[in-house]
């Protein structure tokens, strides 16, 4: 969405995603660009026991791309931070929402509805990812499973009311 709906004017787009390990303390992070210089494809790796600061890592990555110059340097020209060569952050963090379109029968659709249930019920999820005083949106996308039936509209010749009783 950040890409097709009323897209955003960046330097670079940042997919990030937080995976969380077995391992109690685990902080590791990969990275992908495509080949480019402006998307940026993170996968975070953190430990259940660790804490989800994900704004504080992205700033740490974004200094250690530019530094081995996998990205350029995005410096501000207005800030009240002298030598800030890192550009500000919109966090949109995706939310599912089913879609009527979805076709699951028994278990599976009450299996996904449940789980869509649970993540609406729970708290913020900018809170759970440390992002409750950044810049963060929440998107929600239709979550469209199986094979939906296709839906057609036939087009007609306008009716003609202009000789209709009054």
């Amino acid at each position: 969405s950040i890409l097709d709906k009323r897209p955003k004017r960046a330097k670079a787009y940042w997919f990030v995603t937080v995976n969380v390990t077995n391992e109690p303390f685990t902080a590791e992070y990969a990275v992908n660009t495509y080949g480019t210089k402006n998307v940026i494809n993170i996968q975070l790796y953190l430990g259940f026991k660790k804490q989800t600061s994900v704004n504080v890592y992205i700033r740490q990555i974004v200094h250690d791309l530019i530094a081995d110059g996998t990205i350029e340097p995005q410096p501000q020209e207005y800030t009240t931070s002298p030598g800030r060569d890192v550009g500000d952050f919109s966090f949109v963090i995706v939310n599912d929402v089913i879609s009527p379109q979805t076709q699951l029968v028994g278990y599976e659709k009450w299996l996904v509805e449940a789980r869509v249930r649970l993540q609406n019920l729970s708290s913020n999820p900018a809170s759970w990812f440390g992002l409750e005083y950044a810049d963060t949106v929440i998107e929600r996308v239709p979550l469209i499973l199986g094979r939906p039936n296709p839906s057609y509209i036939k087009r007609i010749k306008p009716k003609d009311y202009s000789n209709a009783k009054k």
